[in-house]
């Protein structure tokens, strides 16, 4: 049987090569007398560590794939026809299956699929939202980065297959070219104890440039928002939004109880004039770690715009063409405009989980005020704080 190669074993693979290249050539190195041509020895070994590093091919997410996911807070008060559309994008498969025939529901892009419901909620309960978002008081909208867990072991592996090595080597060259007793054992000794040294800082600065980053996201989002979790009021806003998003995202065998036990908490977020939300992703590439305590991946994004917005505030999806019958004149991506009582709908990830990055979406600049409510829903159960709570559900 042919055992599969994996990152860790071409890490091993290299480090091997790079030691055993080490003693063999310091061997030629400190025969040589000339002080120059064991210099010129010493910077043929690393040209061809050099080319061992080349050789193993390393692509880290974090140049290629950064995205970051707005959150809700951490605590809420301060954060049918069910047929599948198989997408032909590599590695992105069918999404989760929704109530097709939902009244006013219209398919406006295929592959990926983004819909807009008509009429998805009636004028009272968007008023009722927004009162009550009001109430709640709005904060400034977090900002997760998603993704870090990958960010960091990507930077920690490029550090350790590359500059830790060279640094270590040539700090040890540098330290034992001198002395009398110098040989081959003596040079990999203290080569491994630089690597030792140099590995532990180079985790420490990228720890700090992760944290550094994460908190350079925040300038990104500048609207403000809430959670509504309380639904012991039947007839209010939020329960018929959570109600409405579970008959549309739910199956005929599943309750509305069991389709909003996967729910985030409706956030409700308010952009004032020129207020935005940068480009971004909804769906995290590693939530099955950084998302566990909320679910996991988030499958579905709900968004309904709780009033008419005639100015600015469009919703762009920067990597889709626009609509066929676009209303808004020099727009070259797919945008929707805000109108009171529709819903947005769209899937940041496949029904399995996997990343989707066609689904990359931006809130335009408000030029006059915008309110929209969200839900996320996840693949698994979303526990209180950020999901709803047993009691919340027992009235859906």
């Amino acid at each position: 049987l042919t055992r599969r190669r994996t990152p860790m074993m071409d890490f091993d693979i290299n480090i091997n090569q790079s030691l055993s290249v080490a003693i063999l050539s310091s061997n030629a190195c400190f025969k040589t007398q000339c002080k120059m041509e064991r210099l010129t020895v010493m910077f043929l070994i690393l040209c061809v560590l050099s080319l061992i590093q080349d050789a193993v091919s390393f692509s880290p997410s974090f140049l290629t794939n950064y995205h970051y996911k707005p959150s809700a807070p951490l605590k809420p008060p301060i954060r049918t026809s069910t047929r599948r559309y198989v997408s032909t994008s590599p590695m992105v498969g069918p999404r989760m299956p929704i109530d097709e025939e939902y009244p006013g529901i219209q398919q406006v892009h295929k592959n990926p699929d983004i819909f807009v419901i008509e009429d998805f909620l009636d004028r009272e309960s968007c008023v009722d939202i927004i009162d009550k978002a009001k109430e709640r008081s709005l904060e400034r909208s977090p900002v997760a980065y998603a993704g870090w867990t990958e960010d960091f072991r990507d930077l920690v592996e490029l550090a350790a297959k590359g500059p830790v090595v060279w640094l270590a080597l040539i700090t040890a060259w540098v330290q034992v070219k001198d002395s009398a007793n110098a040989n081959q054992l003596s040079l990999v000794f203290q080569a491994l104890q630089n690597y030792a040294a140099i590995f532990v800082l180079a985790v420490a600065g990228i720890a700090a440039f992760t944290y550094s980053r994460a908190e350079g996201l925040k300038s990104l989002r500048t609207s403000t928002s809430t959670t509504l979790d309380d639904m012991s009021q039947k007839e209010s806003g939020a329960t018929k939004f959570v109600q409405n998003t579970a008959k549309l995202l739910g199956t005929p065998s599943d309750s509305l109880r069991q389709e909003a036990a996967l729910f985030e908490a409706p956030t409700v977020i308010r952009y004032e004039p020129e207020q935005v939300l940068a480009p971004h992703f909804d769906a995290n590439r590693s939530a099955e770690t950084e998302d566990a305590n909320r679910g996991g991946q988030t499958l579905a994004t709900l968004l309904v715009y709780l009033n008419d917005v005639p100015r600015g505030g469009l919703t762009r999806f920067g990597k889709l063409p626009p609509l066929a019958n676009s209303n808004e004149p020099g727009e070259a991506k797919l945008t929707v405009r805000p109108k009171m009582g529709d819903a947005l709908l769209f899937f940041p990830a496949d029904a399995m989980g996997q990343f989707d990055e066609r689904t990359e979406h931006e809130g335009c600049a408000a030029v006059d005020e915008k309110w929209i409510a969200r839900i996320w829903r996840h693949k698994n159960r979303v526990p209180p704080p950020f999901g709803l709570s047993e009691s919340s559900l027992d009235c859906i």
